[in-house]
C-alpha cells in the first residue's frame, strides 16, 4: 500500500503507489498548537489511515524541533528559518528563503507525488505554489479566514508585492477550498471562477461519549482554546466577565499562549477577575477540559470556520460566540448555541447572561443538537471523502492509486 514510504526520494511506478498528497502548512507542531494545525494533524491522519501517502512540510524556528519525523503515518519535513514564512514585511527573507527552498523540493521530486494540498492563502503559498507549476501538479489552497481578513486581502494589503503575490495566488491555484459562506462571497469579490472553488468544512473526530443531561462544570464552566492574539480578542472577554459582577455564577478557563498573554494577564489583575478566570497556558490534551466544561467562549473578530469550536461541539459543549465567518453556518442563536455580535462588550455580557440562565432542560437540548449539528455534517470521515473526489477529479492527478 505504502511502497513508496521505504523510497521518498525516488520515483515510484504510477500504477502502484499509493496517492501522495504533499500538505504545506505556515506554522505546525509543536512550535504552534493551534486549531489549524490540530486540523490538519488529525485530516492527515485520517487520509493515511485511507492508504494515502502524506508528506507534511512545514517550518520551524527552532533549533531543538525535529528536522523530519513520522507520526500518525505521516511523514513531517520541517524547513529552518529564522521567521516565519507568511509574514513579510521586515520578515521578507525567511519567506524568500522559505519560497525557494520548497519550489526547489517540490521541484526535484516532482515525480513522487500527485498533489500539492496548501493550508491558508497567505504569502507562504507563493513559493509551493510555484514549485507546483514548474512540477506540472495541481496545487489546491484551504482559505483559512472570512472577510476582512480573508486571505488574498491580507496578501493584497502587504508593503511589499503585495497585489503582484495575491494575483499569482489566484493565477497559479488549480483549486480553493471555501469552509464558510463568507469565503464563498469573498472568492466572488476577487473574480475566481466558480469551477475552482470548493465548498468542504472542517472535520472532526467524533468522540465517543454518553449525551449531557446537565451542566458538567461547577457552576458555569465556560472555556476558550485557542492563541492568544489580536484577532482572538481576549481582552474583550475579560471584561465581560468582569461586567457580571463579582458573585456571578461563572468561571473561565482560558487554554492558549500567544504573543498578548503577558498583556492579557496583566488586564485579569486589573480588573480583579483572576479568582474566576484561569490561565491554563498550552494544553497538549484538552479532552478533560472539554468533558468538564459547560460552554465554549469565542469573542473572535474573524474565522474561517473553529476547529476548537467544532471540537468543543462535538463534546457536547454549548457554543457562545461572535457571528462572524464560518461559525453562522454551524451555530443558530437559540437552538445550539448563543451567537452575539463581535468586538463589543455589551454583546458579549448579553450573551454570558443569556448561556447562565439556560435551564437544565433547555441546556440538555441545546448540547444534544450541538452534537447532532457535527455528526451529521462536519465528521472527519465525510470531509476526508470529499476530498478523495476533489483530489480524484483534479486534472493531472491519478485517480487513486492504489488505497
Amino acid at each position: 500500500m505504502v511502497n513508496s514510504l521505504n523510497h521518498p526520494g525516488g520515483p515510484a511506478d504510477a500504477e502502484t503507489r499509493a496517492l501522495h498528497v504533499v500538505l504545506v502548512l505556515p506554522t505546525y507542531l509543536p512550535e504552534t498548537f493551534g486549531g489549524a494545525e490540530q486540523q490538519s494533524r488529525k485530516f492527515a491522519a485520517t487520509l493515511a489511515a485511507r492508504g494515502v501517502r502524506v508528506t507534511l512540510l512545514a517550518p520551524r524556528l527552532a533549533a531543538d524541533t525535529p528536522r523530519r519525523e513520522e507520526r500518525d503515518g505521516i511523514e513531517i519535513i520541517r524547513f529552518r528559518l529564522g521567521n516565519l514564512p507568511n509574514l513579510g514585511g521586515r520578515h521578507f527573507p525567511s519567506f524568500a528563503v522559505w519560497s525557494l527552498r520548497l519550489a526547489w523540493w517540490l521541484w526535484r521530486r516532482r515525480d513522487t507525488y500527485d498533489i500539492v494540498h496548501i493550508i491558508h492563502g497567505r504569502l507562504h503559498a507563493v513559493g509551493p505554489l510555484a514549485g507546483a507549476k514548474l512540477a506540472g501538479r495541481p496545487a489546491l489552497i484551504k482559505f483559512g479566514r472570512g472577510g476582512y481578513e480573508f486571505d488574498i486581502d491580507t496578501v493584497n494589503r502587504k508593503r511589499l508585492l503585495g497585489p503582484q503575490f495575491a494575483a499569482l495566488i489566484r493565477k497559479l491555484t488549480t483549486g480553493f477550498i471555501a469552509n464558510s459562506a463568507q469565503m464563498l462571497e469573498d472568492v466572488k469579490r476577487h473574480g475566481i471562477e466558480p469551477g475552482r472553488v470548493h465548498a468542504i468544512p472542517n472535520g472532526v473526530i467524533m468522540p465517543d461519549i454518553e449525551a449531557r443531561t446537565q451542566r458538567r462544570g461547577a457552576g458555569n464552566t465556560f472555556l476558550f482554546m485557542g492563541r492568544l492574539d489580536r484577532e482572538k480578542a481576549i481582552d474583550i472577554m475579560l471584561r465581560a466577565f468582569a461586567s457580571l459582577g463579582e458573585d456571578a455564577p461563572a468561571r473561565l478557563l482560558i487554554a492558549g499562549d500567544g504573543p498578548r498573554e503577558a498583556e492579557l494577564k496583566a488586564l485579569a489583575d486589573e480588573l480583579k477577575v483572576t479568582g474566576r478566570v484561569e490561565f491554563l497556558g498550552r494544553v497538549d490534551d484538552v479532552t478533560p477540559l472539554l468533558r468538564n466544561s459547560d460552554f465554549y467562549l469565542s469573542t473572535s473578530l474573524s474565522e474561517g470556520m473553529s476547529n476548537s469550536m467544532l471540537e468543543a461541539m462535538s463534546f457536547g459543549v454549548v457554543p457562545v460566540v461572535t457571528r462572524v465567518s464560518g461559525v453562522d453556518d454551524m451555530v443558530k442563536d437559540g437552538t445550539n448555541g448563543y451567537l452575539f455580535e463581535a468586538g463589543g462588550v455589551a454583546s458579549c455580557t448579553e450573551a454570558l447572561k443569556r448561556a447562565i440562565a439556560t435551564n437544565t432542560d433547555d441546556y440538555a437540548a441545546m448540547s444534544k443538537a450541538a452534537r447532532d449539528t457535527l455528526a451529521a455534517r462536519f465528521s472527519m470521515e465525510s470531509v476526508v471523502e470529499r476530498h478523495l473526489k476533489l483530489y480524484a477529479s483534479l486534472p493531472g492527478t491519478r485517480a487513486a492509486g492504489k488505497r
